[in-house]
């Protein structure tokens, strides 16, 4: 009989005999089957824990949500990655049918997308308002005498239920799990005091990891703050009222653009500092943009190198490596240098002129979407305008002076070169980079701390579910 040579992960070739193969043969289901005979419970197929059958969500075009008052549309995007609504209005419909209505203890389950295979427990009192879900989901409820939706929600939060996700997608276009494929899920089903103790495990997580979070973004909330003091700055509520939002601007003002929002930026706010604003076209020696690539033109990894996009700039304005998009080595023209600071040109509205600065060493390149912006050192330094440019994002200047079309929104070259910035001496810079990147420093300590909490308590749960505790 034919064995597989022991210098060969077993992970990656194995043999299975014909008679332990059912319904689906690919070799990610057949790993995943072999890991869940070792599962510590009985496992259940999750049909068999429903009070009623799965329900696909609206198919309504999304507008904006101007109050919390108004009812919320659940889509995948408003969930983030450990199943929880991400802080913002979102989105609302302007039609809102009750039969879409989230009810206590429904379980939504993303169907298809990058994301298939994400889950939300939806409990009114935790958030508040009126939610319906979207058609990309599908509604789950569960018999609570049998399996608690809370136990189910932890349990699609570990490793063992990501595995099954990638075992059982379908990737015709895009990946895909309908609700006969989630109601086929074979659950590990402990006693409910086993149950509640393995939600107690996990929500205890949840809570330490989010006073570690709180503190962090109290710290990045004082950034800007800090900054704009140093700057001698006040910040100030802006006045939304209509009689502040009718002005004059005389024609001899006018340059070139003849469109309200871009007049009326906090831009002018900056110009009330300590220091002198400069136009960039005096503080920097090169502005470049990227190239575009479309899917034909993209590598596999280990065929190119990484080219930098939007989505590789965090709302913190750092670099990400999550998601990306690899170009040939021999389509490369531009790669990317210590200090340089890359500006977010095009986006939406609300996210253009997210920024961030490459400090490492790996090779990269960067799409069209992104400008490379290299300071002349003795007047500008590049930490310093990446505060800046992100202090100006959060305040939506670019959001004000940006080039609107087709639901996108751009900053141009030109329109960067004239951006005035206050510019204190360099030796304050220096401080005021410094003070900064102490601040990130001790962010970085407690996310990471708030990181690893959740993930001991994965790996606990883990073990008890596959029988390596007791």
């Amino acid at each position: 009989m034919y064995t597989v040579p022991k210098d060969i992960s077993p992970n990656k070739v194995f043999i299975i005999n014909r008679s332990e193969l059912e319904d689906r043969f690919d070799p990610e289901m057949i790993l995943y089957k072999k890991e869940v005979n070792h599962f510590n419970f009985e496992t259940i197929e999750l049909k068999k824990l429903l009070l009623r059958s799965p329900q696909y969500g609206a198919n309504e075009s999304g507008i904006k949500r101007i109050k919390i008052s108004e009812p919320r549309y659940i889509r995948i995007t408003d969930i983030n990655e450990h199943g929880e609504l991400i802080e913002e209005l979102g989105a609302t419909a302007e039609k809102v049918e009750e039969k879409y209505v989230l009810n206590d203890n429904d379980i939504l389950f993303a169907r298809s997308g990058a994301t298939v295979g994400k889950a939300y427990l939806h409990k009114s009192k935790k958030v508040g308002y009126k939610a319906f879900f979207a058609g990309y989901m599908i509604r789950f409820v569960v018999d609570s005498n049998k399996i608690l939706p809370e136990y189910l929600f932890a349990y699609t939060q570990l490793n063992v239920y990501k595995r099954w996700v990638k075992a059982i997608q379908r990737a015709a276009g895009q990946p895909n799990i309908n609700a006969e494929e989630y109601k086929s899920l074979r659950i590990p089903l402990p006693t409910i005091s086993k149950q509640k103790e393995i939600v107690e495990i996990i929500q205890s997580a949840y809570n330490l990891k989010q006073q570690k979070e709180a503190k962090a973004k109290i710290f990045l909330e004082n950034i800007n703050v800090y900054l704009l003091t140093e700057l001698g700055i006040t910040p100030t509520l802006k006045d939304n009222s209509l009689v502040s939002r009718v002005f004059v601007k005389y024609l001899t003002d006018i340059e070139g653009r003849l469109d309200p929002l871009y007049y009326y930026s906090e831009l002018t706010k900056f110009s009330n500092g300590y220091y002198n604003l400069l136009p960039l076209r005096q503080l920097v020696y090169s502005f470049k943009s990227g190239i575009g690539a479309g899917k034909s033109e993209q590598a596999i990894k280990g065929e190119g190198i990484i080219q930098i996009r939007p989505t590789n700039i965090n709302d913190n304005g750092e670099l990400i490596f999550e998601k990306n998009i690899y170009i040939p080595f021999e389509s490369v023209t531009d790669m990317l240098y210590k200090d340089d600071v890359l500006f977010n040109n095009t986006n939406s509205q609300e996210l253009v002129g997210k920024t961030t600065i490459y400090k490492g060493s790996m090779n990269l390149t960067y799409s069209n979407h992104i400008t490379v912006i290299r300071t002349r050192k003795d007047f500008l330094l590049p930490e310093y305008l990446w505060l800046i440019l992100n202090l100006y994002q959060k305040h939506k200047i670019f959001y004000s002076i940006c080039t609107n079309w087709n639901n996108q929104s751009g900053i141009g070259i030109e329109l960067l070169k004239s951006l005035q910035i206050p510019i204190p001496p360099i030796e304050k810079q220096k401080e005021i980079c410094n003070y900064i990147q102490n601040i990130r420093s001790k962010i970085k300590i407690l996310q990471q701390e708030a990181k690893d909490i959740l993930d001991n308590a994965k790996q606990q749960v883990e073990q008890m579910i596959l029988g390596n505790v007791s």
